[in-house]
């Protein structure tokens, strides 16, 4: 199966002149800004480079391993490819951007795109390997506004206000739920610039911001592709049509963008989801659907206390498992009331089935061992793991 790679060597000597942008060449820009520039670029706009000349400056050796996620490998193989085909070379990428903080519960990343035409697409970045990446993820389900959506909304309010061309907005993962959250809530200006909005396999939104005006004006906007199997971009609202991409990969591995199929210039599309995704759709639904927001924070709270405590930054980190790693999370589970012991065993028998990346495959058994040394049983455990209380406001 032909891979977004593959593209770039085969459409990579024609030009945008020849063959105008398309919806390959914008996934291929939403996957960009997941490379590690860090350092690399100049800081801010003003000082464009070439992604020629950043592939001579990008070393995949000198790059930290905890900037090493999931994709390192294709993504070091992706910028090695753009910076020497005719087609993207000449290319200037600016304003790139880095900020992940635990304390303050926020990872984000993005970059902007000259196009040759004038316009700029900015890409943002999806979830990458860190705790507090995917912890953000899980925030969606009961905040209305995280951090990273409030610094996507002010990336562009803060560079763009001024600018008079069009805009492409871009993001995989959580990327795509940014890209469509700065539009939104950017304000008229700078809104009426954007032309095109693509959420790759992206998280939707409560129903307080999909139903409302502001976001039903960027509908008709919206480009929203998911793969075979989605789980992440079948999670909350969107109230768009999904384009369903084929897959190389299985489950959830599909999630990832080197997976998708190509079709010369266009993304290859199936008929419908598979029997997973179409159970993935109505299980996720009906799960959401019978918790209120309390209850949602609570759960994540208390998955996260636990993932949180080996004192790790990423999920490479933790699916090292060894003893320290084994008793830290086995103290901050102890800690948890019984109801919620059961909850997050059973999360994380989830996450340990998925297979992501191989992180989680000693977790299984793991969990085994965990459970026989938990003052519980498991299976004497029912009931809401939570306590319920109020729902937060929407913010806007």
């Amino acid at each position: 199966m032909v891979g977004i790679l593959d593209y770039i060597g085969w459409r990579g000597d024609i030009g945008f002149d020849v063959s105008p942008f398309n919806d390959v060449d914008a996934l291929i820009l939403a996957q960009l800004s997941y490379v590690p520039f860090d350092g690399l670029l100049p800081a801010g706009f003003g000082q464009p480079v070439s992604l020629a000349r950043a592939a001579e400056l990008f070393d995949p050796d000198k790059v930290p391993d905890k900037l090493r996620i999931i994709t390192f490998r294709d993504d070091c193989e992706l910028i090695r490819r753009l910076g020497s085909e005719k087609r993207f070379s000449s290319l200037t990428v600016e304003g790139f951007v880095n900020n992940t903080d635990a304390e303050k519960n926020v990872q984000f990343a993005a970059i902007t795109i000259n196009l040759p035409d004038g316009r700029k697409y900015i890409s943002f970045r999806g979830t990458d390997d860190t705790i507090v990446g995917w912890k953000e993820d899980f925030n969606f389900s009961y905040l209305c506004e995280t951090p990273s959506q409030t610094l996507a909304m002010r990336y562009l309010k803060d560079n763009f206000a001024d600018f008079d061309g069009g805009l492409i907005l871009g993001g995989h993962s959580k990327g795509g739920n940014l890209a469509v959250y700065a539009a939104v809530y950017c304000g008229y200006e700078i809104g009426s610039a954007i032309e095109q909005i693509y959420d790759f396999d992206g998280p939707g939104f409560r129903s307080e911001i999909a139903d409302g005006l502001a976001y039903r004006r960027f509908i008709p906007k919206i480009r929203s592709f998911i793969p075979e199997s989605s789980l992440v971009g079948q999670l909350l609202t969107a109230n768009v049509e999904h384009s369903i991409v084929r897959s190389s990969a299985k489950g959830i591995m599909q999630h990832l963008a080197y997976s998708w199929a190509v079709v010369r210039d266009s993304l290859e599309l199936t008929n419908g989801l598979s029997k997973t995704g179409s159970m993935i759709n109505k299980t996720m639904s009906s799960w959401l659907g019978s918790l209120d927001d309390e209850t949602r924070r609570m759960f994540v709270k208390a998955v996260f206390d636990v993932l949180e405590a080996p004192d790790f930054e990423t999920f490479t980190e933790l699916g090292k498992f060894n003893l320290k790693t084994t008793a830290a999370i086995l103290g901050a589970i102890r800690k948890l009331a019984p109801v919620q012991q059961k909850a997050v065993l059973h999360a994380f028998k989830q996450l340990a089935l998925s297979g992501k990346d191989a992180v989680f495959s000693e977790l299984s058994e793991s969990m085994k061992d965990m459970q026989q040394k938990l003052p519980m049983s498991a299976g004497a455990l029912g009931g809401d793991p939570f306590e319920k209380g109020s729902s937060p406001k929407p913010p806007h």
